[in-house]
Order: C-alpha cells, then sequence, then structure tokens
C-alpha cells in the first residue's frame, strides 16, 4: 500500500518509521479511508510488538 522508511525523530531522539502512500492511493477515497481506520485501530493498541502511531499527515501535491 505504500513505502516505509526508517528514520529519526530528532526531537524526541527516537528511531521511527515513516509510510508514504503513493498518489493513486492517497488520491483514491475509500483506499485513503481504509489506511486511516487500520492506523486508528493501531493507534488504540499497546504491545512492544507492534508498532506505535504518533501522528498521521494527508498531503497530496
Amino acid at each position: 500500500m505504500g513505502q516505509v522508511y526508517r528514520a529519526t525523530d530528532t526531537n524526541l531522539g527516537r528511531q521511527v518509521a515513516v509510510k508514504i502512500l503513493p498518489d493513486t492511493v492517497a488520491r483514491d477515497p475509500d483506499r485513503l479511508a481504509r489506511f486511516e481506520r487500520e492506523a486508528k485501530t493501531l493507534a488504540s493498541l499497546n504491545h512492544p510488538d507492534i508498532a506505535q502511531i504518533h501522528g498521521s499527515k494527508h498531503q497530496t501535491a
């Protein structure tokens, strides 16, 4: 559904994953809604083997 990059959160000094959605996904309301539902579901979970969601931003060029 997208590309994931490892990065450093320079404000908090931690490793993070950044997921970039391709334009075809970001412009498709159904697929974007699915992504947002998945992010909300993951944000509600707390387990050391599940990635935490710290934020989401929708931006198109």
